[in-house]
């Protein structure tokens, strides 16, 4: 059985004292998207394959306006 599954905030807070990483990878929390450890905002879990997937359509679609842009 696998013991993943989404992490609380307070979860999260705590994996980044512990790690002190500035890139949020962690296997067992299966949320992609969580609040940054320092500022404002949002970060992805790099560890969660949906992110790169994320990732690449972004990259897909800025590389597509750039084309159609031209």
């Amino acid at each position: 059985m696998s013991n993943k599954r989404k992490w609380t905030v307070e979860e999260v807070e705590d994996w980044y004292k512990k790690k002190g990483m500035l890139v949020y990878y962690n296997p067992s929390d299966l949320n992609m998207i969580v609040k940054k450890s320092w500022g404002n905002g949002y970060t992805v879990n790099w560890a969660n394959p949906k992110a790169y997937l994320l990732q690449g359509t972004i990259i897909v679609i800025a590389l597509t306006a750039i084309y159609l842009l031209k």
